[in-house]
């Protein structure tokens, strides 16, 4: 392979550059409130399902612009939005979970997140070992395998619990400037494993999924280390020395206080972020004692019918439950 290069472009930031929320966060006004007012009222009264709902079903004529603004951000831009001013109080958990489908449908197509058919993630600590969204505590560093992760709190934790996004390749020029000799490791990548293949194939990938990449010439990341396999499917922790190495710094450097924005995501607020070239985790958190106060975010998954196809071993993680789901609606 051709020897590394350090990468540059608006996808390429460090935590330090975003200090002020102002230069991310999007404040809705209040014709874009009632716009989006009115299409809940609309869905409802139609009776209809998640599945069902598209833009022209959800239409948004005062955010038209900037959610087309917003798409370009994601794709070409830093890579994650940030909207806020929805009235919590105002919806029920049902109702915001329409509005974070509806906005999603905006950009892309919804797609599932498992092999259970779910549209919207219940990100909650429900004890599921196995699965990122169904636990818990921290999160290590790592990306979503889907094109757009879409997130909404409906209930905050009673202290922590925040979503760290890094640029991964803020990340890979800190690497290639201090240990540039892990740097061909992570381009070769890693196999990728399931407990639960949906699809007939093998229970790892064929061939190595890279960690940094281009694809159609666009910067391209894919990390997700709690499906990482060796070639027979031996765990992450028998893997070659230096593999581990790699591993090890990569999350180490994109857990360093100047490459982060640690973002609390307060009631009603929602977050798109690009997995090609976002990292992300979860700060651990204490939570509520009564069930019902618990911290409990919405999660959709979000696919990209116009950027460049990605390799077809990341399309075949997208539909193991293992590595989080990720199945088309063509596909279900």
């Amino acid at each position: 392979m051709q020897q590394p290069q350090a990468v540059h472009g608006p996808c390429v930031w460090r935590g330090t550059d975003y200090r002020n929320p102002a230069d991310w966060v999007y404040t809705l006004s209040p014709e874009a409130l009632a716009d989006i007012d009115s299409a809940v009222r609309r869905v409802r009264e139609a009776g209809l399902d998640l599945d069902e709902v598209t833009p022209a079903e959800f239409d948004l004529p005062a955010l038209a612009g900037d959610l087309a603004t917003m798409a370009e951000i994601l794709h070409t831009g830093r890579g994650f939005v940030r909207l806020q001013g929805i009235d919590r109080a105002r919806y029920s958990d049902d109702e915001l979970g329409i509005i974070l489908w509806g906005l999603g449908t905006h950009l892309g197509i919804g797609v599932s997140q498992s092999q259970r058919g779910d549209r919207l993630g219940h990100v909650q600590d429900r004890g599921e070992v196995g699965r990122y969204y169904g636990i818990g505590g921290p999160i290590e560093v790592h990306m979503d395998p889907v094109d757009v992760t879409g997130l909404m709190c409906l209930t905050p934790a009673r202290h922590g619990g925040a979503t760290p996004l890094m640029s991964s390749f803020a990340v890979h020029n800190a690497i290639l400037a201090e240990r540039p000799d892990l740097l061909p490791v992570l381009y070769r990548g890693f196999h990728y494993g399931s407990e639960t293949v949906i699809k007939g194939g093998l229970p790892i990938t064929e061939h190595r999924i890279p960690v940094f990449n281009f694809v159609a010439g666009e910067p391209d990341c894919f990390f997700l280390p709690a499906a990482i396999r060796g070639p027979n499917g031996e765990p992450r922790d028998a893997l070659p020395a230096i593999e581990r190495e790699a591993i090890d710094l990569l999350q180490a450097v994109a857990d360093r206080p100047d490459m982060k924005i640690d973002m609390l995501i307060d009631p009603a607020t929602v977050q798109f972020i690009n997995n090609r070239v976002i990292l992300h985790a979860r700060s651990d958190y204490a939570d509520w004692p009564e069930p019902e106060r618990k911290r409990h975010l919405l999660r959709m998954w979000v696919m990209m019918p116009s950027w460049p196809k990605r390799p077809p071993q990341v399309q075949m993680l997208r539909s193991t439950d293992r590595a989080g789901g990720g199945i088309a609606k063509a596909e279900a």
